[in-house]
């Protein structure tokens, strides 16, 4: 009886610090997401203040690449580190892709002409951060995730040794 009484202290002690941890990670991603809409909201400023300047058919969908246009690839993706699982938790990172010598590196902002004003500049600069934002705060929610299902098995294991 002294065991089970033991290990049910152990079990509340661990779901404790598990919920503390949950409720930290909660409102870190919560701290994420506003700044990334800080960052978003920043980047459509400028975007709307390089279309003033520049004009509206300058600074529209039409600049846009098209399916029959030149192809390209991203500069920068998104990957899961398999190897690197902490508990079984994936990660994500973004990273600058290696490109090979046959293959052309599109500035996007070229696609709106040579001499772009500063705004479009900075409104890209925001942009590629919010998307920073939104990797870290996806890891973020991918360990909120890991430590509920840690809660909800240690629960089980709670329930189970009360009932005996």
């Amino acid at each position: 009886m002294v065991e089970a009484t033991e290990d049910l202290d152990r079990i509340c002690n661990t779901l404790d610090k598990l919920t503390l941890d949950a409720l930290s990670l909660m409102e870190e991603e919560i701290q994420l997401k506003l700044i990334m809409e800080n960052s978003m909201c920043g980047g459509e400023g400028h975007l709307a203040k390089a279309r003033y300047i520049m004009g509206q058919s300058n600074v529209s969908f039409l600049q846009l690449p098209t399916e029959n246009s030149t192809e390209f690839s991203a500069v920068t993706k998104v990957f899961t580190n398999e190897e690197d699982k902490l508990y079984g938790e994936k990660s994500f990172e973004l990273r600058v892709v290696k490109k090979d010598e046959d293959e052309t590196v599109h500035d996007p902002l070229k696609w709106f002409g040579y001499l772009v004003p500063q705004n479009l500049n900075y409104a890209q600069n925001m942009f590629r951060q919010a998307l920073q934002w939104a990797i870290e705060a996806l890891n973020i929610q991918t360990q909120l995730r890991e430590t509920v299902r840690k809660i909800e098995q240690l629960k089980q294991v709670k329930a189970n040794i009360v009932l005996k």
